[in-house]
């Protein structure tokens, strides 16, 4: 009897040490479940950083990103569908097309006064980050767009 209730324990904590693994881990998120997470709402530029994390203030950027930050929302749609929303009243200003490239490691947008291909430093539930190179008080520099959801 003994040998069986150490044999029943011995597979009881062999079973708890194999179902132990982190689930909550970014990095193992896949491609597909990136879309999902990038298509569940519109999200709104809050800031522009530099690569370290400052941000840069807002009168070093050109005026298509002052635009992007002040008066659009961007919506991802499961159709491979972008739309460019007016903050305020969510009316569609323009749209066009959005697709995560090299195993969700590049998100290319084509949308008018936004588009082109941008590397995904992060992509959560929470917070959408994007690194282009773009105008930061007259000369190109690498730049961390940050995204939020917009949730109503």
């Amino acid at each position: 009897m003994n040998r069986l209730i150490n044999l029943v324990a011995v597979f009881v904590i062999l079973f708890s040490l194999g179902s132990c693994g982190s689930k909550d881990n970014d990095d193992s998120v896949k491609p597909a479940e990136k879309s999902k997470i990038l298509v569940n709402y519109p999200w709104r530029m809050s800031s522009v950083t530099d690569l370290s994390g400052k941000i840069i203030a807002t009168n070093l950027l050109n005026e298509e990103t002052k635009a992007i930050g002040s008066y659009m929302d961007i919506q991802f749609l499961a159709n491979n569908v972008t739309k460019a929303l007016e903050q305020k009243t969510s009316q569609v200003i323009n749209g066009g097309t959005w697709y995560l490239l090299d195993d969700a490691a590049t998100l290319d947008i084509a949308v008018t006064g936004f588009s082109g291909k941008f590397g995904v430093v992060e992509l959560t539930n929470s917070k959408l980050r994007l690194k282009s190179t773009m105008p930061v008080g007259g000369v190109d520099a690498e730049t961390i767009m940050v995204f939020e959801p917009v949730i109503k």
